[in-house]
């Protein structure tokens, strides 16, 4: 049987912002991408195990991903950009002040809707999403167990994809950090 675990990294660890305006949303981007992530593990067993039972882990080339890895002593098999998480927009606006995340989310949903202004796009995050679960399928293939440690919006567009190949979703995921979905396939 071949199965593919799409686990969400853990929580980064970055400085708390005050209210910005949105042409200083790129920097806190840039921020996020490049903190560590908060070590904390005590409710992680499980996260844990999981690992322990694969000898497949990929991850995607952004430090979170990388450092969930390592938090557990565990060396990628494969790091890759194509499961980098889908990119933001952002602005040059500069009249109004939001939380970061307010900015992460209203960004987010303009993404949705189809303005990518500094960023890939959604439908070519989608395209990416197809070869990432292509690279997934063909490695799950060894009938190893194969873990992603991803990320939110890539991880959800990831789903559909396998879905839409027949996978059966044995474990749905949360969108929270350290969650984990599981896929599986008869063969």
């Amino acid at each position: 049987m071949q199965k593919i675990i799409l686990l969400r990294h853990g929580e980064v660890d970055i400085k708390d912002y005050k209210n910005i305006p949105a042409d200083q949303f790129r920097k806190w981007i840039i921020d996020y991408n490049n903190s560590d992530i908060k070590s904390e593990l005590s409710s992680k067993n499980e996260t844990k195990n999981l690992l322990n039972k694969t000898d497949i882990l990929i991850c995607s080339n952004l430090k979170r991903s990388i450092q969930s890895a390592k938090i557990f002593n565990k060396i990628p098999f494969e790091i890759n950009d194509v499961f980098n998480e889908a990119e933001l927009p952002y602005s040059n606006w500069h009249l109004l002040k939001l939380n970061p995340k307010v900015w992460l989310i209203f960004f987010r949903i303009l993404w949705l809707l189809g303005y990518s202004k500094n960023c890939e796009s959604y439908k070519e995050a989608k395209i990416r999403a197809k070869k990432a679960t292509k690279r997934l399928i063909e490695l799950s293939k060894q009938n190893k167990p194969v873990i992603l440690i991803g990320h939110g919006i890539i991880n959800r567009l990831i789903r559909k994809e396998l879905i839409l190949q027949k996978w059966n979703e044995t474990k749905k995921a949360k969108n929270k950090n350290w969650d984990y979905g599981v896929f599986e396939l008869k063969t």
